[in-house]
């Protein structure tokens, strides 16, 4: 049955059909790493992602579209440039040379939205722009989650009923229903289409956010995970963001964030430990060197408390777009990890269309 479902839907969406022109966009990241000394690497992602209406297939079949998002990425050295626990670089993931992303069908009504199929967490949760400037994983999804659960992070998704509500102008709810366990490709390419609640149990999110525009522009929200198999059973994380100052040259801003995850049975010196509490607050300004708002500078600290160590970082970033389509990003990470301290040098370059 899926393969018969996906057949057609990967057809519509990526080759040139008479009833309609799909939405197609590419995005490719290079990034050069260096801890100043003797170790470095190169890491690459690549998405190719496209999105058809359904009225492109019948005018009838209204309010509905389906979804594809295609990754990958490589790196030719298998080791970090430092061993840290929060990822000082969101792309530096294993070698993946295709994976399914997303894939699938979302139907939305006046107030409340249905997808089902392949999906990954971060296209749903954590994804404010400002947040993104920041090339430290933990800056994006809370540790707490991210690093607890076999979930569905870059690089990896699963299959996933998501669900939003706009409660209200502004106060929006979502929800979502995981398979328990992201499996890798490489070892399955039937991967992301495993749905085994039996095996790798079931993995639920759902977030409660509040926007208003009233003094300048800001959200909070608040969350809880649960997984039924894991000995990391819950979950809860809060964020806070904030523009402090906005003009058609500048802003600036803020935002705090947080995450708490119990720990179900004491497990001491297992490796990646659990990540108990997670604190980052970030600062950026929008238009720095350019009054087109064409550079972002920003400084981001977060403080992880594992099972057994504490780990603290540092980044400072600039992001600057020579066009609407390419990009580049230099950074500067220092990591404290128990006594260690050390401090890694990336070089990121961004092209999409």
């Amino acid at each position: 049955m899926m393969k018969k479902f996906l057949t057609p839907c990967v057809f519509l969406m990526f080759c040139n059909i008479t009833l309609a022109q799909p939405n197609f966009g590419v995005e490719y990241i290079t990034e050069f790493q260096t801890n100043f000394g003797k170790k470095y690497n190169w890491v690459n992602l690549l998405e190719l992602s496209g999105e058809l209406p359904s009225t492109s297939i019948h005018n009838r079949w209204k309010n509905g579209s389906f979804h594809a998002m295609l990754i990958s990425t490589y790196r030719p050295f298998n080791d970090r440039v430092i061993d840290d626990l929060l990822y000082y670089s969101n792309i530096t993931k294993e070698r993946v040379p295709f994976n399914i992303f997303v894939l699938g069908y979302q139907h939305q009504w006046e107030r409340f939205s249905l997808f089902g199929g392949v999906r990954n967490l971060e296209e749903d949760y954590f994804t404010n722009p400002h947040k993104a400037l920041f090339t430290n994983h933990s800056a994006g999804m809370i540790p707490t989650m991210a690093l607890n659960f076999p979930i569905a992070d870059l690089p990896v998704s699963a299959m996933c009923l998501h669900a939003e509500l706009n409660l209200t102008e502004n106060l929006h709810f979502k929800t979502s229903l995981y398979n328990g366990e992201a499996h890798n490709p490489r070892e399955k390419p039937w991967a992301p289409f495993v749905a085994d609640p039996r095996n790798d149990g079931v993995f639920s999110i759902s977030q409660l956010k509040y926007s208003q525009n009233k003094i300048l522009h800001g959200n909070c929200a608040l969350g809880v995970t649960y997984h039924t198999t894991e000995r990391h059973h819950t979950s809860f994380y809060g964020t806070i963001e904030q523009a402090l100052f906005e003009n058609e040259h500048y802003e600036t801003g803020f935002f705090v964030q947080g995450g708490f995850s119990g720990l179900s049975c004491k497990v001491e010196h297992i490796y990646p430990p659990h990540c108990k509490t997670f604190f980052g607050a970030g600062w950026y300004f929008d238009g720095l060197l350019s009054k087109q708002k064409r550079d972002s500078f920003g400084m981001y600290f977060g403080v992880a408390d594992f099972s057994y160590i504490k780990e603290h970082i540092l980044e400072i970033t600039w992001h600057y777009h020579f066009s609407e389509h390419i990009a580049i990003q230099p950074a500067l990470h220092i990591v404290r990890t128990g006594n260690n301290t050390r401090s890694v040098g990336l070089l990121r370059f961004i092209a999409s269309i």
